[in-house]
């Protein structure tokens, strides 16, 4: 299982919330390239990187620093935030991403998704962020009508090949994670997944571990390493064990 540290920015910021709630808002690192050394150096092979900028308003304003970490680090980059179109995808995939994330597209446009997993195949994910099931959209900001499960299927349809789960209402908070919902919505993909929300101890890592024969490859971890509830390195540890 690979652990995903984040690297949440906001208006240059490295920041953590709670539960999607902008108001809630704190610093966490002094620069997105300062956050990226340290993760390196306590042994990342992948950062999670988000422009919330671009996932709240639809348009990326992050870009610069994805591209900074991208030209000085051998780091693997898995970032999105405000991908909405063919054109921005490209631009993220320029910066030197990896693994490009679609949000709220994966929604309202089949096309586009349909045409990201022509393009990039392997290197593209889309993010399934959902409130009490249903599908939250545009940073969060809005919760949906379309149940996560059922459109973790519809992707699974689209050839999509690897889903981020986030359960919205634990994100953040460091009081667990959400394995019933998780295993639905693995059930429903059947493809490779990767877990955010909630994390709050390695044996949340461990937990997680457990479903690896319901496809989960990976989990997003946050807030955790940045309050110092455990090291990078013990969660790496953990993973590699489960």
């Amino acid at each position: 299982m690979i652990v995903y540290p984040a690297i949440d920015i906001l208006d240059g910021r490295v920041v953590r919330m709670a539960r999607g709630d902008f108001a809630t808002v704190e610093e966490v690192a002094a620069s997105p390239l300062e956050a990226a050394k340290r993760l390196v150096a306590e042994g990342a092979e992948w950062l999670h990187v988000v422009d919330l900028d671009g996932a709240r308003t639809g348009t990326p304003a992050n870009l610069h620093h994805i591209r900074a970490i991208a030209n000085r680090f051998t780091v693997k980059l898995q970032a999105g935030g405000g991908i909405r179109d063919f054109d921005t995808a490209e631009a993220f995939a320029e910066a030197g991403v990896t693994r490009i994330v679609v949000g709220t597209a994966a929604i309202r446009d089949k096309e586009l998704i349909g045409r990201l997993v022509d393009r990039h195949a392997d290197g593209m994910a889309v993010a399934v962020d959902a409130r009490n099931g249903m599908v939250a959209a545009r940073g969060w900001t809005e919760t949906t009508n379309v149940r996560a499960a059922d459109l973790a299927r519809d992707l699974a349809l689209q050839g999509v090949p690897t889903l981020i789960y986030t359960n919205v209402s634990v994100d953040g908070t460091l009081q667990g994670v959400d394995l019933a919902s998780t295993e639905t919505v693995a059930r429903a993909f059947g493809g490779d997944l990767i877990y955010s929300g909630g994390v709050g101890s390695v044996d949340d890592v461990a937990a997680l571990g457990r479903l690896k024969h319901r496809g989960l490859r990976g989990v997003i971890i946050g807030r955790a390493i940045y309050m110092g509830r455990f090291t990078l390195s013990q969660a790496l540890a953990v993973a590699r064990a489960a």
